[in-house]
């Protein structure tokens, strides 16, 4: 498969016996012998961990409900809700998160355009690119937990909207994943987000 991974190969990936799979070594080919340790763990654990670069790359809130699927915890009723907070977490973990762009870089007439500048330069910027983001869901008596956590600077939850205010341009996702999710905490000084979803 080359030096990259997309969505497709995660999938493929996750769709083995692993259910702990470990980017170890940035770029390399995605075989066990070449950067890429995948781990049998009890049935009701999955854990994925990624360089921010893969991450980016391969939609991997896409892969985990396809595994999760295929896992039989999600349901295709529940999938569709389960992927949009995931993404929305994932994005977050990425861009604020490792990549340390601030929602404010988006509130002037040319904000798009920076957030864009700032995007592309961060996910060149090696250092930057290999901070790990780590999924991992667990799930017993009813409910599906999934905590998506990065290695960035973190934020001040208490600076989360808890309502949608159609004029800001940052918090917003927070309000949409607490609209879909039965929870949302945020830990590790902004570090760690969970969800919880209730199970059929």
């Amino acid at each position: 498969m080359g030096g990259s991974l997309d969505r497709d190969g995660l999938t493929c990936l996750l769709a083995g016996e692993a259910a702990f799979v470990v980017e170890t070594d940035e770029g390399a080919p995605p075989e066990p012998a070449h950067g890429w340790v995948p781990v049998a763990v009890p049935r009701a654990l999955f854990a994925l961990s990624l360089s921010t670069r893969l991450a980016w790359a391969a939609q991997p809130a896409a892969a985990v409900c396809d595994a999760l699927l295929r896992l039989g915890v999600l349901d295709k009723a529940s999938r569709g809700t389960v992927e949009l907070c995931l993404h929305e977490a994932v994005a977050n973990a990425i861009v604020h998160g490792n990549l340390g762009i601030a929602s404010a870089a988006k509130n002037h007439p040319e904000g798009y355009e920076t957030f864009g500048r700032l995007l592309a330069e961060r996910l060149a910027d090696p250092d930057r690119r290999r901070l790990r983001l780590d999924i991992v869901a667990r799930w017993d008596g009813g409910c599906l937990d999934i905590l998506v956590a990065d290695e960035g600077a973190g934020f001040d939850r208490a600076l989360l909207p808890l309502e949608a205010d159609g004029n800001s341009r940052s918090g917003r996702g927070f309000v949409f994943m607490r609209a879909l999710a039965a929870a949302v905490d945020v830990t590790d000084g902004g570090r760690c987000t969970r969800l919880r979803f209730p199970l059929a």
